[in-house]
């Protein structure tokens, strides 16, 4: 992973990168598997600083975030929660795309219990049912 740092407005600060770099690496590295580029620019605007960080990464997941805030520490937790929260939902669209929700055992349908016994082989079985276990049977094992 490459991680750039630039200081807009604000003075290049080494224990700022240090305290920074290791943060935004845990947080990618949390969700994400394959390199990513990332660039995370402090901007000083008036009274307050802005954080932006910037991905270029794995399954063709770009993303831009940012923060402001009084000061440049918690502008960062600010941009890095948010950082969070928008690769977690990029995980959960792959996850989704990888396994749809109608192959999922959750969803298979059964014939409703009218004062049926607990005799399952009595049931009737639908093909296409024993298809979709079949596939999530072989996908998740």
């Amino acid at each position: 992973m490459d991680c750039r740092f630039s200081f807009k407005q604000v003075k290049r600060s080494d224990v700022l990168i240090d305290f920074a770099q290791p943060k935004i690496e845990a947080k990618i590295e949390k969700y994400s598997t394959k390199p990513i580029d990332v660039h995370v620019t402090f901007i000083k605007q008036g009274f307050d600083f802005v954080v932006r960080c910037t991905l270029k990464g794995g399954d063709n997941f770009n993303s831009q975030v940012e923060a402001v805030a009084p000061d440049v520490h918690s502008a960062l937790d600010q941009m890095l929660d948010k950082l969070e929260i928008q690769l977690k939902k990029q995980k959960e669209k792959l996850k989704r795309h990888k396994f749809p929700e109608e192959s999922n055992l959750r969803h298979l349908r059964l014939v409703p219990d009218e004062g049926l016994e607990a005799d399952w082989d009595s049931l009737p079985v639908d093909a296409e049912d024993i298809i979709k276990y079949e596939k999530v049977r072989h996908n998740v094992g």
